[in-house]
């Protein structure tokens, strides 16, 4: 056993080796030139400023207009790992891409152990090598946005949630309420973890009520923790509670409007739907513009259960994909790359469902790796339709399709014999 697991180790890093040279010659020498007033660019001049000591600030008002306003409009991991890397000299767009890829890498690493747990060593090597080698995992690390540390974030929630169910002490349930946490301060709709994975996993892993409410507050401590000193800093900033970010405000104001509402834009996001007074208070802005989503939503009404179809058919490829590939390249994609992906995905998906009925009867197992793409549809119907949304779903798409690769070989090695 001993022998195998350091063949494992071994097969891993190899594996390891080269996912983080896919990525860095895709984000240092192919990937586009991030956009200046974009996420990418948020991120990279917010990392610069908090490694200057100035705090989370909008970082277009200070660079445009010398103006200081305390902003919460992303949540704060990814910029942080980034001022890491500015702190030591790296302020450039490559400098922040290095840092993308050794998170991407570390999913991929992650993914190997998600995948070994879930079926075995060559299960696990398997999902390790379609994960170093899908294009949609990988150009996502030459976009300089969340999701290079969002996609580890939630591999690392998975495989502790198993871990729960394989032991559930309350060390590890800690464990899995920090990795929700980490993922929540990296895109705020992994705050729906606690429900969606959590619970579940504390059901799955106590029979008696008492144990799975004690795992279930151990799970929810660690998360509490992790999130308090990010939401109290906002409270204290914009004088109104915000947990985790005030993006929400412009993701309902753009995703309900006329032109998200009907027509070539349907179920996306549209930025001219973006107005509200401009004010010191960041939160304040927010409320307005998510009111003024709500409102049109409820305005409109009849067209809100076609909007929803087409939004959830966005973000899984299955509503004008092409178009898809277009929004990917407005943020930081090279287009080459994302209809790679889409191809690849295509393929992934169908042995992913494969792979799904391979555990049909390993319940904790299934019930985990499903969450995600539960997550992904519910923020589709809550926001809009978009590829990038995806990408915690894509972490199970890889590992499931490993399990029908492994399934596959099995098969072929008994029919040999």
């Amino acid at each position: 056993m001993l022998r195998r697991s350091h063949g494992f180790a071994t097969w891993l890093a190899g594996i390891a080796a080269v996912a983080l040279a896919i990525r860095l010659v895709y984000a240092l020498a192919l990937a586009p030139d991030p956009e200046f007033l974009s996420d990418a660019g948020f991120f990279h001049l917010l990392a610069n400023l908090l490694a200057e000591g100035r705090g989370f600030i909008r970082p277009f008002d200070f660079v445009l207009h010398d103006a200081v306003r305390a902003t919460a409009e992303h949540p704060p991991a990814w910029p942080v790992a980034l001022a890491a890397m500015s702190e030591l000299g790296g302020t450039s767009h490559d400098a922040h891409r290095v840092v993308a890829c050794l998170c991407g890498t570390g999913t991929v690493v992650t993914i190997g152990f998600l995948g070994r747990r879930v079926a075995g060593q060559r299960a696990g090597l398997v999902a390790a090598a379609l994960a170093a080698a899908y294009p949609l995992l990988w150009v996502v690390d030459g976009s300089l946005m969340s999701e290079s540390l969002y996609g580890l974030a939630i591999a690392l929630a998975l495989l502790a949630a198993l871990r729960v169910v394989d032991r559930p002490t309350l060390g590890r349930a800690a464990l899995l309420g920090a990795a929700i946490g980490l993922a929540a301060l990296t895109r705020g709709e992994a705050l729906m973890l606690i429900a969606l994975l959590a619970v579940p996993v504390a059901l799955l892993a106590r029979r008696e009520a008492r144990g799975r409410a004690v795992l279930l507050a151990a799970t929810a401590g660690a998360f509490a923790l992790v999130l308090t000193p990010w939401t109290v800093r906002n409270w204290s900033a914009f004088d109104r509670p915000v947990p985790v970010s005030t993006n929400t405000g412009t993701l309902l104001a753009g995703a309900n409007c006329p032109p998200t509402y009907a027509g070539a834009q349907i179920g996306s996001w549209y930025f001219t739907c973006v107005r509200a007074p401009r004010g010191e208070n960041e939160a304040d802005e927010a409320a307005q513009l998510r009111e003024n989503g709500l409102d049109y939503a409820r305005e409109n009404a009849g067209r809100v259960p076609v909007v929803l179809a087409v939004r959830v058919l966005r973000t899984w490829d299955l509503f004008r994909p092409r178009q898809g590939v277009g929004f990917a390249r407005a943020e930081g994609r090279a287009s080459w790359a994302q209809y790679a992906g889409l191809a690849a995905y295509y393929v992934l998906i169908a042995l992913a469902i494969f792979g799904a009925t391979r555990l049909r009867g390993r319940r904790p197992e299934l019930v985990v790796l499903l969450v995600p793409a539960v997550m992904v549809t519910l923020m589709s119907l809550a926001g809009y339709g978009l590829t990038r949304f995806r990408l915690a779903a894509e972490i199970s798409i890889v590992v499931l399709a490993a399990v029908a690769v492994d399934a596959l070989v099995r098969r072929r090695k008994v029919g040999a014999a």
